[in-house]
């Protein structure tokens, strides 16, 4: 699935931009936002990385004032990304809206080759995996189109399946190692 190339912009990301992307194929638009953004801080593992949903809904043109965007409205698990897909024009903001608590799902969930286990967005290990769990990495262009395509055929895209680290259960959290 490719995305067709819009005008490429270099601005500040914000938490809570809406931003679009264009199918090439048939010239549709899908919506995104951005969720969170990576503080380069010492233990960061994607300084300046972004945090970005994006929705099923696919619009003919771009819609007049902010679509609504929910999380059961997600088409593929949270993805982080960067800015590269913004200044190359594959990713366009369109907008911006504070993010409300009922914007974001309840718990993030990454498969963490790393660790091969989940951990949420803070890269903090998770006592179990929670829907949707998606690649605790970047999202290049390439990988993004092959999961936008398993996504849009109906596929799911998802993390793969960790290995509970030893000594866990349940009822504990593993705590970082």
């Amino acid at each position: 699935m490719t995305l067709k190339r819009m005008k490429g912009q270099r601005r500040q990301h914000q938490v809570g931009d809406i931003f679009v992307l264009q199918l090439e194929h048939d010239a549709s638009f899908r919506y995104g936002r951005i969720i969170k953004i990576g503080t380069p801080t010492r233990e960061a593992r994607f300084p300046g990385g972004l945090l970005a949903y994006v929705y099923t809904p696919a619009f003919t043109t771009l819609a007049t004032g902010n679509p609504s965007l929910t999380p059961d409205m997600l088409l593929m698990p949270p993805l982080f990304t960067h800015g590269w897909m913004w200044h190359h024009g594959y990713f366009r903001t369109v907008s911006y809206e504070p993010l409300e608590g009922s914007d974001l799902i309840p718990q993030h969930c990454f498969y963490s080759a790393h660790h091969d286990w989940y951990v949420d967005e803070n890269d903090r290990l998770l006592r179990r995996r929670y829907e949707p769990c998606g690649w605790f990495s970047l999202a290049t262009l390439p990988d993004f189109e092959s999961e936008l395509a398993s996504a849009l055929g109906g596929n799911p895209v998802s993390g793969r399946i960790g290995t509970r680290p030893q000594g866990t259960s349940d009822e504990e959290d593993p705590g970082r190692p």
